[in-house]
């Protein structure tokens, strides 16, 4: 009887650690998905429903890594990548390149239209493909290309970062490029709704849903 007592007491001491250990990797472990919408009209396209461009952010507690993604199905590539305030200032940038993409830090232009929706790019993380623009960007569904703007946060912690997000105190803005009409659009971050959260091991994964 007294040994089962000490199993029972050594199980429960066991099963609070893991939870315990499960609860301190949740406050530094996040994922949330937010998909972009085209709010410039240049051409055919910018209503079309083949076009599927998001990104996820992810990472660690002070490392925010964004990657963008185009899952069109419509000819498009990801030119350009814009950030607009929240809590990324003095944030350090590296940047990542997937299979097939070139990007690099880019000028101190604001988003092509961003001026209508008052989005004002910070200048030090403007991201850009290399030339040819449209050979080193992110293409359309089939080739499976990504990039990553890691940010190193200063003061601010990933949760920081993707309540700003759902808040719209950060948005982040894309410029689409090789529309098939020769027309370019942009798109920014929508604010979703929180859809579905799943635990992956220790870690969190929070699924974002696109407004209607």
């Amino acid at each position: 009887m007294i040994l089962e007592e000490i199993l029972v007491r050594k199980s429960f001491k066991l099963a609070c650690l893991i939870v315990l250990v499960c609860i301190l990797s949740l406050q530094t472990s996040y994922a949330a998905i937010y998909p972009f919408e085209i709010f410039t009209d240049n051409g055919d396209f910018n209503d079309d429903p083949g076009i599927n461009i998001w990104m996820d952010v992810s990472n660690g507690e002070n490392v925010a890594e964004f990657t963008f993604h185009n899952d069109s199905t419509v000819q498009s590539c990801i030119t350009n990548i814009y950030f607009d305030d929240g809590p990324i200032i003095g944030a350090t940038m590296n940047i990542i390149n997937g299979p097939g993409t070139l990007f690099a830090e880019d000028g101190p232009n604001n988003m092509p239209g961003g001026e209508d929706i008052f989005f004002d790019a910070d200048r030090e993380f403007n991201v850009g493909a290399e030339p040819p623009p449209s050979s080193n960007g992110i293409n359309y569904i089939g080739i499976g290309e990504w990039a990553t703007v890691e940010l190193i946060l200063d003061g601010f912690t990933l949760l920081d970062v993707l309540t700003a997000l759902d808040l719209g105190t950060l948005r982040v803005g894309v410029h689409i490029q090789d529309f098939t009409d020769g027309s370019s659009e942009s798109a920014v971050n929508l604010v979703p709704e929180p859809a579905t959260m799943c635990l992956l091991g220790l870690g969190g994964l929070i699924l974002r849903k696109k407004q209607k």
